[in-house]
């Protein structure tokens, strides 16, 4: 997931929605990647929660696609720190990705700040549903 400071500086003029993806699932992000695309959005993915919050520090994002289960920092630890630092960032949209949904994974996540649950295995239709229920523009 290469860093390119200035196509994302293009991509966010243009007046579509830009919604950073965090999986360290490279094969995850691709296919949602594809499908945000599909639906008109700019996308940046990221690998980590710390790369997540370095890119947070770079660009303004209208939502963030969060994977629940990744190495060193979860999902939910991550949803935290973001919160955590309040102004935009507390009202920016966190939708977890997540397959956990017969455990307390949903919930946890959101007692964690994140703002709704989308479960894995997912078509484009809900994809589509949670983002539009959370994002300002039209898709």
């Amino acid at each position: 997931m290469e860093h390119n400071p200035s196509r994302f500086l293009e991509e966010q003029v243009d007046g579509k929605a830009l919604v950073l993806i965090v999986d360290d699932d490279p094969s995850h992000c691709k296919m949602m990647e594809l499908m945000a695309r599909k639906l008109g959005l700019k996308t940046h993915s990221v690998p980590s929660c710390g790369e997540a919050l370095d890119a947070l520090n770079m660009f303004s994002f209208d939502a963030i696609l969060m994977d629940c289960r990744m190495p060193e920092v979860d999902g939910c630890a991550c949803a935290k720190l973001i919160r955590q630092r309040g102004g935009v960032y507390s009202d920016i949209p966190i939708i977890a990705v997540t397959a956990d949904i017969f455990d307390e994974r949903p919930q946890r996540c959101l007692d964690a700040g994140m703002n709704d649950v989308l479960s894995k295995p997912f078509i484009l239709s809900q994809m589509q549903e949670k983002l539009r229920r959370w994002l300002q523009v039209k898709i």
